[in-house]
């Protein structure tokens, strides 16, 4: 049997293991009042969704959800539109999260446009969408990873294509143009 003294130990090692090693240095950069690198704040001052930097994470923290346009919302989950798109149709799947400021510029400013919508809703396109934060297994397993913005075409299952980012809605629809058919 473990005394309390042992258990202790035990969860304070676990502790260090979650927090991935952090640093006295790491910590120490995650004050509240830290302002946020050069090259983060020039694209914080990009954005016009509500949003601050967090520095425990680096990341910047969207204040505002956008919602996304019919053709995406209304759409099956990533599984399913694989499954119903079979070799006929390409499945367009948008990997965004809630928290993420740049992938909610991204549903404003792209995924929202008109020429988008009507892109997305032309026969060789089945488009979906995952929250990486309400369904990380989901992503984890088809797509094989969490990273947000992210675009992927996938045919049969497999990603044939990929558009890494927040992106205009000019070079998502250059991109979807790209995809070979």
């Amino acid at each position: 049997m473990m005394s309390v003294r042992s258990i202790s130990v035990v969860f304070a090692f676990a502790a260090v293991v979650a927090c991935g090693g952090c640093s006295p240095s790491k910590l120490a950069a995650a004050k509240p009042d830290t302002p946020p690198p050069p090259a983060i704040r020039a694209w914080m001052d990009r954005l016009t969704v509500a949003h601050e930097y967090d520095p425990a994470t680096g990341f910047i923290v969207a204040r505002e959800t956008v919602a996304l346009p019919p053709v995406i919302a209304a759409s099956p989950a990533l599984d399913e539109a694989i499954a119903r798109a079979g070799s006929d149709r390409i499945v367009v799947a948008f990997a965004t999260a809630d928290r993420c400021a740049p992938c909610q510029q991204f549903k404003r400013d792209a995924l929202n446009d008109s020429r988008v919508i009507a892109r997305l809703s032309e026969a060789p396109f089945l488009p979906t969408h995952v929250e990486v934060d309400r369904s990380p297994a989901l992503a984890d397993a088809i797509l094989g990873t969490r990273s947000i913005p992210m675009t992927y075409a996938l045919r049969d299952g497999t990603i044939i294509a990929t558009l890494r980012g927040q992106r205009a809605a000019a070079e998502l629809l250059a991109w979807l143009d790209a995809i070979p058919q």
